[in-house]
């Protein structure tokens, strides 16, 4: 789109002009520390009889934060062999707002799929991109905004699900809810309608094949959407029903990692 592409020279012209957050080192270390961990060495925050820690007295509910964005940032920069500082961080600020712009598009798209209307989906497009606190934080936000953008990823694709009613799509759309819930434990609450609405299906179904079409569906979701969850969390390789505590942890919501 038009509006996206002048969105994003504008976004590399001002690139420059936003700084680190305080929130972004301690997002980057771990994702290197469940790169490492992923690499054989055996060193991830934990507690317990859980992995060990290296990361100077990190509580162990640092592990919960999820690293399934952190992750493709940080292949980036060692794809490009970045070492200077400033360079890493003009990188990550640059990707994390083009993927701002790609939850722009996903907006769109659910916006037009919504209102059938291309006028009403550009207006619902603006106000996503002018929103003043939302577009500062696309460029430094590590954590919050790509919560929002994965957000309406997800969303696009549970919608795309219910209109194909394949198993493949309902497959497809449980992956982007397990990365949703890995981003935050709010991406529960996309996790918990979709079987809802299949199970609300599943009883309106009046053949035999309905509720057949709604129960394969609904295990595909669920399968895709927990083997992704744990696929993309390291921390749950050695322990998966630390996925528990993770949620009763994060349901009250740590406000810092140190």
């Amino acid at each position: 789109m038009v509006v996206l592409a002048v969105f994003a020279a504008v976004g590399v012209a001002v690139l420059d002009d936003y700084g680190v957050s305080p929130d972004e080192p301690e997002s980057r270390a771990l994702a290197v520390v469940a790169a490492r961990y992923v690499l054989g060495d055996d060193v991830l925050i934990g507690d317990g009889d859980g992995p060990r820690t290296n990361l100077g007295g990190w509580p162990s509910h640092a592990r919960y934060f999820g690293v399934s964005f952190e992750a493709p940032l940080l292949l980036a920069e060692r794809l490009l062999g970045l070492t200077d500082s400033r360079a890493v961080h003009l990188l990550r600020h640059l990707l994390m707002h083009l993927f701002f712009l790609t939850g722009g598009f996903f907006c769109w798209l659910l916006a037009r799929r919504m209102f059938a209307d291309r006028r009403l989906a550009l207006f619902a497009l603006l106000l996503y991109l002018l929103h003043p606190r939302l577009y500062g934080h696309s460029f430094f936000n590590p954590a919050d905004v790509p919560f929002l953008a994965t957000f309406l990823i997800a969303l696009w694709l549970v919608e795309r699900a219910f209109r194909r009613d394949t198993a493949a799509a309902f497959a497809l759309c449980g992956a982007g809810v397990g990365v949703l819930v890995d981003l935050r434990v709010m991406g529960l609450a996309l996790f918990a309608a979709v079987p809802g609405l299949r199970a609300l299906d599943l009883l309106q179904a009046r053949d035999g094949g309905g509720r057949r079409r709604a129960l394969v569906t609904g295990a595909a979701f669920v399968l895709a959407a927990a083997g992704t969850r744990y696929a993309v969390a390291p921390w749950l390789w050695s322990d998966p029903f630390a996925v528990v505590d993770a949620f009763e942890t994060l349901a009250r919501h740590p406000t810092h990692l140190g």
